[in-house]
């Protein structure tokens, strides 16, 4: 790995490092949303190899906000991520075994529609709560998980 690729991965972790939790949950909608996008163009192109190469990186950033759901704390909404991000994960490979296209746009709908709630969230956020307080989402996620893991997944 060149000097340069060190330096890159540095900073990316130290900016990782010093985002809230917010803006962590909306970079992994982001990603998820990215790379199912290129599971449908692929579907279209008949690159198959390609398509379950962003399935898995969507199923793998889905597993992610699944896995970081706080249980504990989070309620009714809590249960009700869990109940989508399951429905999302098992739509994801329904779309990998018959390379069918229509549960990828069912999945990225959804997906959108969170990531516009977890802005919304972030815009109603007093200025000096953005800076690194991440008490909204400490009720939904899980503030203990390894942002660096996400970054990996979403790459």
């Amino acid at each position: 790995m060149s000097t340069y690729s060190n330096y890159q991965n540095a900073y990316k972790k130290a900016s990782v490092n010093t985002l809230d939790q917010n803006k962590l949950i909306i970079m992994l909608y982001d990603g998820a949303i990215k790379n199912a996008n290129f599971a449908v163009e692929y579907m279209k192109s008949g690159e198959i190899e390609k398509v379950h190469d962003s399935l898995i990186k969507t199923k793998n950033i889905v597993t992610e906000l699944l896995a970081t759901l706080n249980m504990e704390n989070g309620g009714e909404i809590a249960k009700n991520l869990k109940s989508l991000y399951s429905y999302m994960f098992s739509l994801l490979i329904e779309a990998n075994m018959e390379k069918k296209s229509k549960p990828v746009l069912t999945v990225i709908d959804l997906l959108k529609e969170l990531r516009g709630a977890w802005v919304q969230i972030r815009e109603k956020k007093k200025p000096e709560e953005k800076k690194g307080n991440a008490s909204d989402q400490g009720m939904m996620q899980n503030n203990q998980a390894n942002p660096e893991k996400r970054i990996k997944i979403t790459g």
